[in-house]
């Protein structure tokens, strides 16, 4: 057994106005290659910590927004290396990017991501391969049919697919509640809307037409009455 441990690095990719932060690395690990600030974990320090820091102490820029962005593992015999990586994702906050390590970095530059220069550092390139993009936004929920369509004509590009019966049941159910908050925290009409096509999607999914949902719904107010009064039950005895 080697008795050597893999060390842990850091790396994040900030973005500022649709672009993030790359620099071409000196000395013999990784030499001349691009990638964004980052470097050793300390003893005790977290992972927020330590890219704010590594970046301050590199390119003297304060970041924002920090959160996870992934792990990568890389073993490079050639070099005699053993990395896992973690990688950040953070918002530029302030400051004008400089060169704070000449020893370290040639200097930093900002890419579009579609632009990226080469050649990558390779724990950059292996995240890469994971196909992370720091300009992705998550939403993974259930959405009206034509969004999709909509995205693309704007030239954006939507990840998706299609639910099977059982899972459309649940988000349906999931939306339901999201669009219920959503009425509940801003009181907006257009909410209701959203709010009667799902229980509408849901009666459809559930083989009820809407005929006998508002049969369902007109009985049930003959029988009980409706709303109208504002009657608040406080207790029974």
């Amino acid at each position: 057994m080697n008795p050597e441990r893999p060390k842990v690095g850091t790396g994040v990719w900030i973005v500022k106005d649709g672009k993030v932060l790359l620099g071409k690395r000196l000395g013999a690990h990784g030499a001349h290659s691009w990638c964004p600030p980052g470097g050793h974990l300390e003893f005790g320090e977290t992972w927020e910590q330590c890219v704010r820091r590594e970046t301050m102490e590199e390119a003297g820029i304060e970041i924002q927004n920090i959160r996870f962005g992934g792990v990568v593992d890389n073993h490079q015999p050639d070099w005699s290396t053993h990395y896992v990586t973690i990688w950040m994702r953070a918002d530029w906050s302030s400051g004008e990017a400089r060169n704070c390590e000449p020893e370290k970095c040639s200097g930093w530059e900002w890419f579009e991501w579609e632009s990226l220069p080469s050649p990558l550092f390779a724990p950059v390139q292996s995240h890469l391969a994971q196909g992370y993009h720091p300009l992705a936004v998550f939403h993974d929920k259930l959405v009206r049919d034509k969004i999709i369509e909509i995205i693309e004509s704007q030239a954006g590009h939507a990840n998706f697919y299609t639910a099977d019966l059982q899972e459309y049941g649940e988000r349906l159910r999931a939306k339901l509640a999201e669009e219920v908050l959503e009425y509940l925290e801003s009181g907006d009409t257009e909410e209701l809307a959203d709010i009667l096509e799902v229980v509408h999607s849901l009666t459809a999914l559930q083989k009820v037409p809407r005929e006998q949902l508002q049969l369902i719904q007109t009985k049930k107010r003959e029988e009980r009455g409706g709303f109208e009064k504002r009657i608040v039950l406080k207790e029974t005895r």
